[in-house]
This record gives structure tokens, sequence and C-alpha cells, in this order.
């Protein structure tokens, strides 16, 4: 299969996720707008962060300044775990494309693009920038949007769309990874862990989560081993 149709494989995979950015990033423009931050240093965050909850940490808490520095390291620690792990199929890339295209990686596209190139990884990196770039683009789109309109935006009825949204994006990857039973488990348990990570820590638990759920499959995968030595 040539490299274009790879890239327009991407293409079509990042239609299951990028309905769930329009209402994530319509609401991130609102709350910058809410927030009285102006348009560009809104904007900036998608176009530079790129992260979903650290936008939103961003954005919501803009004037705590340097109390912010702790999360932002530990949020952006899965970049580098992200990253470590596609850089073996972008091995023959040059440094300029990797540092132009890195903007583009988030959990929903490294999570296509490992399930992807566990089935066809021939041209790994044309499929990351069709799945990726889009998805970019619409959140760049939506922020905006979401800006521009702003208190309107900023309601309750939002608010409940995105509740109805998110599931239903996650639940899209998780079939992703089918049938890779492990890695659709780990979906399975944010499910389960969310509502108590809501109750107990409501400002934090999208940071507590993944390392709680990293966690508990680290321990999953050394006791296999145990098991199979």
């Amino acid at each position: 299969m040539r490299m274009k149709n790879y890239f327009i494989d991407g293409l079509k995979d990042s239609a299951i996720f990028g309905v769930s950015f329009i209402f994530l990033y319509l609401s991130i423009g609102a709350n910058g707008y809410a927030n009285s931050l102006s348009f560009f240093e809104t904007l900036s965050t998608t176009l530079f962060v790129f992260s979903t909850p650290l936008q939103f940490l961003l954005v919501q808490s803009y004037h705590e300044g340097y109390i912010l520095i702790p999360l932002i390291l530990a949020m952006n620690a899965r970049f580098l775990l992200m990253s470590a792990t596609l850089a073996p199929y972008f091995k023959n890339q040059s440094i300029f494309r990797l540092s132009l295209s890195s903007i583009i990686i988030c959990p929903s596209v490294f999570s296509g693009c490992i399930s992807y190139f566990k089935k066809s990884s021939s041209h790994p990196f044309a499929y990351f920038l069709g799945l990726g770039i889009p998805i970019w683009l619409v959140s760049l789109l939506s922020t905006a949007i979401g800006y521009e309109t702003g208190s309107s935006l900023n309601s309750p009825q939002l608010k409940e769309i995105i509740a109805l949204v998110l599931p239903l994006q996650f639940t899209g990857l998780a079939a992703k990874h089918y049938p890779n039973l492990k890695e659709v488990n780990s979906y399975f348990l944010g499910f389960l862990l969310a509502p108590f990570g809501l109750a107990f820590a409501p400002s934090y638990y999208l940071l507590i989560l993944p390392f709680v759920i990293g966690l508990f499959m680290v321990i999953f995968d050394e006791i296999q081993r145990k098991k199979e030595v």
C-alpha cells in the first residue's frame, strides 16, 4: 500500500476521535473567555500545548503562576513516554520533521497509532500525520469559536454534552485495541475508577487517574511475568 493510502487511513480514523475534540475545545475557548484571557492566550494553549487536561488547568488557574509548574511537569511526563514508544516507528524521519509534528502527539493520536501499527507499519509517519493534523486543526478552530461565542457556550448544557461525548470517544479508542484485552482492560479500569477520582479529587483526578491505572497495569504485568517463569 502506498504512503498516500496510509495518510488517508489516518484521515478516516481521525473522524472517530475528532467529534469529541470539537466539544472539548469549544469548552476550553469558552473558559478562556470566562476567565478574562485574551483570544491569543486562549488559542495559544491549543497551538503550543495541545493537552486537554493541562489546558483546562492553565485556563482555569491562569493567575496561580509558579504553583502550576510541578503539575505541568507531572502532566507532561506522559508525553515523554508516548514519544519514546513512537520513536522506533519514526526512526527514518528527520529531527526537523519530528520537531514540527510533535505538537500533534496526544493520548488519542498515540492510542490510534499504536493500535494501527500493530496491524501495519510500512508508512507509520504518514498515518500519524493523517490522524493527528485534522484533530489538531479542528481543536484550534473549536478553541477560536468557543472564545468568540464566549459565555453562550460556557453553560451547563455544554458540560452535559461533554460528559456524554467523552465516554463515547474512549469506547471507540478501546474498540480500536481489540482483541488486545490487556489494553482494553486499561480503559475499562478507567471507567470504573473515574467516578471515585471525581468524588475525592475533582480538581486533579485527570492528573492522578492515569498514574493509578498505569500502576495497576505494571502490577498486572509483573504478576503475569512471574506466572510465566
